[in-house]
């Protein structure tokens, strides 16, 4: 399961996010839809962590997306490796990516599964 709750995210003055909220269940099949610029490729980088968020939450399985719980209730930015790791368990396809010429469809897809996770 994945849950967005309350997740804003600016850019200097620009506010793309406010206040998403959104509960992705297992197997479920979710489509973003929207106008250029309105926040939906942000939205998803957030919740792979590659582009922080300023406030909310995103969890996958309950577990905190790039933040860990400091002391206080304060978060703080997940270490390095524990992004890594959280990272391995999440697909993204990038809406301009570029595939090997040389590599057949099948190769194109398998290889990132044989590069991050030896198979």
């Amino acid at each position: 399961m994945i849950e967005i709750r309350g997740v804003r995210k600016r850019f200097g003055e620009n506010e793309v996010l406010r206040g998403v909220d959104l509960t992705i269940n297992r197997s479920e099949v979710v489509c973003l839809i929207g106008p250029s610029g309105s926040g939906k490729s942000t939205l998803l980088r957030c919740v792979n962590f590659l582009e922080s968020y300023d406030a909310g939450e995103m969890l996958i399985e309950g577990q905190l997306i790039g933040y860990e719980a400091g002391a206080g209730g304060a978060r703080r930015a997940m270490s390095a490796r524990r992004l890594r790791e959280m990272r391995r368990e999440i697909g993204m396809v990038f809406q301009h990516f570029n595939l090997w010429p040389h590599m057949s469809a099948l190769h194109n897809v398998t290889e990132p599964l044989r590069r991050v996770r030896g198979l």
